[in-house]
């Protein structure tokens, strides 16, 4: 299969109304294929051509291959598969990371025999009557410096910590985990970027931040309210420090461009790639080709406190608990910058005397979307294309999110298995290509 001149493929909602007044983001004519699944990018990644596909082979390794066995005519009926039994196999590995998924849609059929638990998130709380988290005040920890409080979000301390020197917590202001709006969540990530910048004043030695949010017990959560941690340390932890070493490495044997750069250009160039703006702030999407565990969404943003950062995680976490139905989830973020440091008086106040990294003041409309536009939609894009939209220079090092499903809540089966565990490699239930479609749904949602 080539490349074909064709025009971007989006929704004319995408390229309308509100999401035309910034222009400082245009869409831009792409060279393009169609591809509509992993099976397909994987069987046919050889013969794309253009400086996405280059980046595409770059980074990813592919395999594509059958797997046979016999079935016996009692198994062939309970399961309706064929006797003499073929499977196309696939896997995508990163080959600066080492990350690698496993796909097989006859694994959509698997069975489960142990008793299913309750068909959703139940809440041990009695509706949050029974909460800590509902009484924060009396009922969490706070930090030697206080806390840092907006309408819908405040932060605490870690009473059990197992971070050092500094192990905080933040919590929604409403009970329900998965229930929360793009207002809601921008308090939320503008309070963890205060908590980062005071505990980084009262810690200057502690250089080393990592948000954390566990959704649901499934994903590590052990309270029902919905809540994240934050950690500032002396040293990374493993995940952000061979990322570190990995874009070194990856610059030093590609000269003239990144680990980000192809991670960008690698998923346009098979149509998984989103590009939100606002002026000249820009944070991209990506429905990850490896993904750590099913639907994960790689984010690459400014700051907690973008607007447009903000916008294009709710849509993702949007995506998964609206579209697909997503009940437990995990969210980390690596690459957080801690911004300029201010002096702290004492005894700190909470959000008044340390503002956010950019200064978000408290009546910030985040649900305002006016000049937001979506732009790389689908199709495979030529290096100058892709550039355009990219931050020039290689020293690119975007905050990175990354959102992973953590299973069905029905099934007590675990997600985590010795493939995981010990082979470091996961399972892809989900093809990223229905993954980007209801993100793309949830972002026709932004101008609504």
């Amino acid at each position: 299969m080539t490349g074909t001149s064709c025009a971007l493929k989006a929704s004319p909602s995408y390229l309308a109304g509100k999401l035309l007044k910034s222009s400082a983001m245009i869409p831009l004519s792409v060279r393009c294929v169609q591809l509509h699944s992993v099976f397909e990018v994987a069987q046919t990644v050889d013969s794309l051509v253009g400086s996405g596909a280059a980046a595409l082979r770059r980074l990813y390794a592919f395999t594509a291959g059958t797997a046979r066995c016999r079935v016996g005519p009692e198994l062939s009926r309970k399961y309706g598969m064929e006797p003499d039994n073929a499977q196309l196999v696939v896997s995508i590995t990163n080959t600066a990371t080492l990350e690698q998924a496993w796909y097989n849609e006859v694994r959509t059929r698997k069975p489960q025999t142990f008793k299913e638990d309750a068909a959703c998130l139940v809440d041990p709380t009695d509706g949050g009557r029974k909460c800590d988290f509902c009484n924060w005040q009396t009922l969490t920890a706070e930090d030697t410096w206080g806390r840092i409080e907006r309408p819908h979000a405040v932060t605490g301390s870690n009473l059990f910590k197992y971070g050092e020197p500094a192990h905080g917590l933040v919590l929604f202001k409403h009970h329900d985990p998965l229930r929360f709006s793009r207002k809601q969540l921008g308090d939320f990530l503008a309070v963890s970027a205060d908590w980062f910048t005071a505990a980084a004043v009262v810690h200057p030695d502690a250089r080393h931040p990592f948000f954390i949010w566990n959704c649901g017990p499934r994903a590590g959560a052990s309270q029902f309210h919905g809540h994240g941690q934050l950690m500032l340390t002396t040293l990374p932890v493993p995940a952000q420090a061979r990322l570190t070493q990995q874009s070194k490495l990856h610059a030093q044997a590609h000269p003239g461009t990144s680990i980000y750069h192809d991670m960008v250009q690698a998923h346009a160039a098979v149509g998984l790639a989103r590009a939100l703006g606002r002026g000249e702030d820009r944070c991209w999407i990506l429905a990850h080709l490896a993904p750590q565990k099913d639907m994960e969404v790689v984010l690459l943003g400014s700051s907690l406190t973008s607007p447009v950062f903000v916008a294009a995680l709710h849509a993702s976490l949007r995506a998964l608990v609206d579209g697909l139905s997503v009940q437990t989830f995990n969210c980390g973020i690596l690459n957080v910058p801690l911004g300029q440091q201010l002096p702290l008086q004492q005894p700190v106040a909470g959000v008044e005397s340390c503002p956010a990294a950019n200064e978000l003041p408290l009546e910030t409309g985040l649900d305002d979307s006016q000049g937001l536009v979506l732009a790389f939609s689908k199709g495979m894009g030529s290096d100058e294309d892709v550039l355009r939209l990219l931050p020039s220079g290689m020293e690119w090092r975007p905050l990175m999110a990354r959102v992973v499903s953590r299973g069905k809540t029905t099934s007590p089966a675990s997600d985590f298995g010795c493939l995981e565990v010990i082979g470091h490699a996961s399972i892809g239930h989900t093809d990223p290509f229905l993954l980007i479609q209801r993100i793309d749904d949830q972002l026709d949602l932004l101008h609504m």
